[in-house]
């Protein structure tokens, strides 16, 4: 009897099956992972550029309306995720990052820091 070696198209047409439901339920965890890390850059953003506002502040400079672009030279000023402003008074600030295109389907939303601490949504900042 004539003995053949290989694949049959049913045994390919199976592995071809089980690497799409694999890659299926793999992508969204990805995605999700990075967002998350590009939030929590954000947020480590934020508090980058709220010590150098409180570092200024205590040599007498009043809150800035706008964010220096030397403020946070390792943040990511490139605008692609985030892009961070600051809304101030003679008193108080609110650092805002808000979220582009590129991170339009993480579900928290845009971060916010102000100057007494509280950050929104909180429970993104966990």
């Amino acid at each position: 009897m004539n003995e053949q070696k290989g694949v049959t198209l049913i045994e390919l047409l199976v592995a071809v099956a089980i690497i799409g439901v694999l890659t299926a339920i793999a992508y969204p965890s990805y995605q999700s992972h990075i967002l998350k890390s590009y939030r929590n850059q954000a947020m480590g953003d934020l508090a980058m550029i709220q010590l150098e506002i409180e570092s200024n502040r205590t040599n007498g400079t009043a809150y800035p309306s706008s964010i220096p672009s030397d403020f946070c030279i390792v943040c990511d000023n490139s605008g692609e995720r985030y892009v961070y402003t600051v809304t101030s008074t003679a008193t108080t600030y609110t650092l805002s990052a808000t979220k582009t295109t590129l991170q339009s389907s993480d579900s928290c939303g845009d971060l916010t820091l102000k100057s007494t601490g509280e950050t929104t949504p909180a429970n993104c900042w966990k």
